[in-house]
């Protein structure tokens, strides 16, 4: 499983001087730093993690670090956090409404490997209970993909729908992860992936990866969305060469066939509704399920 942990200080030095000591006591863990507001904020909206060291106070932002984990929470449910504090007595009563999440508070100390040492034991403890109990993912994917598809307002069902997306494929490796990109021409694709992944056949999908939401559990995508999806991945310049539209309802026959009559091509569009995302879900390896749904729609489209 991926152990991506970001740590948000901002004071630049002193998070940079964490994360080379927290990367030196745990190799197994990919340790992402930031410190300005435009790198947390794209940092919590884009990056996927399932971990984050947030300080609790950050006066050359004025920013809260309570603030910032709630506003974590409801972009991504699945992450915890380890909050850092000088002053950690006094800080207890005010973590009550995220306490569910909060994996511990350390108290800041003098030296920055010393405050290492102290979150090592916390950070391995809480990556070891994910290795060792996949049900905690999967339970957590599948609460959040129902409470996506049963949302009943409209503007909040695409949001949440987008986030679950991008949840599903952060565990299947993928780290950048951006959600409505409007390029120059003004056409909007609802989730860029940026294809930094490490396995050898998906990497291979050019640079990006184009998926196109649809929270529409009553509504069957037809031929017409199949060729406007099919026009953003050619305009792509080349980029793009995997795009996926992705639907908690169904598709019609006639886009099977135009996915059939455009398969000469370098571009491929893949169909994941509610079988393939319960697949992944469920799968204890998801990359290697990701990959035998594109073996199979490579032979059927």
């Amino acid at each position: 499983m991926e152990r991506t942990v970001l740590i948000i200080d901002d004071e630049q030095l002193q998070a940079a001087s964490l994360k080379k000591k927290l990367s030196e006591l745990l190799p197994d863990c990919h340790f992402e730093a930031y410190s300005t507001t435009e790198e947390i904020q794209h940092a919590i909206e884009n990056r996927f993690y399932t971990l984050a060291i947030i300080d609790s106070c950050m006066d050359k932002l004025g920013m809260n670090g309570i603030g910032i984990a709630t506003q974590m929470f409801e972009i991504n449910p699945i992450a915890n956090v380890i909050m850092m504090s000088g002053h950690k007595e006094e800080y207890f009563a005010q973590l009550k409404p995220i306490s569910g999440k909060v994996l511990s508070v350390v108290s800041k100390q003098e030296k920055t490997v010393d405050t290492a040492i102290l979150m090592n034991p916390i950070i391995n403890h809480y990556y070891d209970s994910l290795a060792n109990d996949a049900s905690i993912v999967t339970s957590s994917l599948l609460q959040n993909y129902s409470e996506a598809k049963n949302e009943t307002d409209t503007y909040k069902k695409g949001i949440q729908f987008e986030r679950f997306i991008s949840l599903l494929f952060g565990f299947l490796g993928y780290k950048e992860i951006r959600k409505r990109v409007i390029d120059t021409s003004r056409n909007e694709v609802d989730i860029i992936i940026r294809n930094e992944i490490k396995d050898p056949f998906l990497n291979k999908f050019g640079k990006y990866i184009l998926i196109e939401c649809k929270n529409k559990p009553d509504y069957t995508v037809g031929k017409n969305d199949f060729i406007v999806f099919n026009e953003k991945l050619k305009n792509s310049n080349g980029l793009a060469e995997l795009g996926i539209i992705a639907t908690t309802g169904g598709f019609s026959k006639t886009s099977y066939l135009e996915a059939m009559r455009g398969s000469g091509t370098a571009n491929k569009v893949l169909f994941l509704s509610n079988v393939e995302f319960l697949r992944l879900i469920e799968a204890d390896n998801k990359t290697e399920e990701f990959k035998k749904i594109i073996d199979e729609q490579m032979k059927n489209n």
